[in-house]
């Protein structure tokens, strides 16, 4: 009897810790399973912000930026193929298109564009000849080399537009249109002073600037140290342009100024 009683007592300790034992690796297992489960979902949750950051960074945003045009000229449409790349470096690039600078500009360009203005070499050799016409009166022309005015200008411009930009716009805008003034003034289209005086004159008239343009142009002519970069930037395009022969007798009577002004469209830059 005593033994069965021990037994008992074996088995019942037995099977108690075999209860306890399932118990602990049941709580084991269910910890187990949570800790998988919250790893899993961390694990799914860094996914998913993974995806987004990795779409986000793929995605193209649209800010209809085609839809924002400008009124611009057209430098190839209106013959002024040479001018286009000044047109953008000045115009596109800065976003000059305000008025009246914008239309005075390009009318510059045009004037220059349209007319073969050019400035006497001054250590060109001077060559005089005599010839007679078809009626036998003797008619006498001078040789000479030349700079292209609209060469210079367009040299004088790209070497010292960032010099101009460094001063308030409007200021900038009328240094940028006394390139032309000054250009113009030397050039032998006419071979009195007075012509091409009447022809920036008649550019100017009625311009909003035209007085401080013409301050600047006296105060380069003077020397001015202010402003002697623009007389520096013309004087470094005639050292890298080239000269041109020309005979006086080539020298157009009238200067072209066209009647009506190109038309603007709506562009994108």
């Amino acid at each position: 009897m005593k033994f069965f009683s021990i037994l008992l007592i074996i088995v019942s300790t037995i099977f108690l810790f075999y209860c306890l034992y399932k118990m602990y690796q049941k709580k084991v297992l269910k910890e187990k399973n949570i800790l998988q489960k919250e790893n899993y979902l961390q694990n799914l949750q860094q996914k998913l912000i993974n995806e987004d950051i990795d779409e986000e960074s793929r995605r193209v945003y649209k800010l209809n930026t085609h839809k924002v045009q400008y009124s611009l000229f057209n430098p190839i449409y209106d013959g002024l193929h040479d001018f286009n790349s000044i047109y953008e470096l000045i115009i596109h690039d800065n976003l000059w298109i305000n008025e009246p600078f914008h239309t005075k500009f390009y009318e510059f360009c045009m004037i220059i564009n349209d007319n073969d203005f050019m400035i006497i070499d001054p250590y060109s050799k001077i060559i005089t000849m005599n010839i007679r016409d078809k009626y036998n009166k003797v008619q006498t022309s001078k040789s000479y080399q030349v700079y292209c005015t609209k060469e210079i200008i367009m040299h004088a411009i790209r070497y010292c537009i960032t010099a101009i930009k460094s001063y308030e716009k409007i200021e900038a805008q009328n240094l940028l249109i006394s390139i032309f003034v000054l250009a113009l003034k030397q050039s032998v289209h006419y071979l009195s002073p007075e012509a091409t005086q009447n022809i920036v004159d008649k550019v100017l008239e009625g311009y909003e600037f035209a007085q401080e343009i013409r301050d600047i142009v006296w105060l380069i002519e003077e020397k001015d140290s202010q402003f002697y970069f623009i007389q520096e930037s013309i004087n470094n395009a005639f050292s890298m342009v080239g000269t041109l022969p020309y005979n006086d007798s080539e020298v157009s009577k009238a200067v072209e100024i066209r009647q009506q002004q190109p038309l603007k469209l709506l562009q994108k830059i």
